[in-house]
């Protein structure tokens, strides 16, 4: 198992977050790593994401299910890749109320008998992919 973590600072209480990060239709507005994501936000539900590819055009696009929804803290999906012991990857979303507003934390956990082959180009990409959306919500909300 392998895991990423980023986390951000965001001026705003975690009901303005959650309200814009699970309207899904509007992802794509702000989301600079998803070009579409479809599906009910509700444990055991299918979410069908699209990646934003080269040039915002759609990239890889693949099926997660939801494996934890807490109104305004948390939220996580996994996606698996062939069999569940050759790949799969977590995203887990959490919102913290702060005095000034809300710490924004996404974690990817790896599983798998690939991770360790990919590791390398997973962790640069994944952390690049995570703090840029990060960076976007954090506008979003912001205003």
């Amino acid at each position: 198992m392998r895991e990423i973590r980023t986390e951000i600072q965001i001026l705003s209480k975690p009901n303005k977050v959650w309200e814009t990060l699970t309207n899904l239709p509007a992802w794509s507005d702000w989301n600079p790593v998803v070009n579409k994501i479809e599906g009910k936000l509700e444990t055991g539900s299918e979410l069908f994401i699209t990646m934003a590819g080269k040039n915002g055009n759609d990239g890889k696009s693949y099926k997660s299910v939801v494996t934890e929804f807490e109104e305004e803290k948390r939220l996580s999906f996994i996606g698996i890749m062939m069999a569940k012991f050759m790949f799969s990857a977590e995203r887990i979303i959490e919102l913290e109320d702060l005095e000034e507003g809300t710490l924004f934390t996404q974690r990817e956990i790896y599983k798998g008998l690939l991770v360790s082959l990919f590791w390398k180009k997973l962790n640069e990409q994944a952390v690049r992919m995570l703090n840029s959306m990060n960076k976007a919500l954090k506008k979003r909300v912001e205003g």
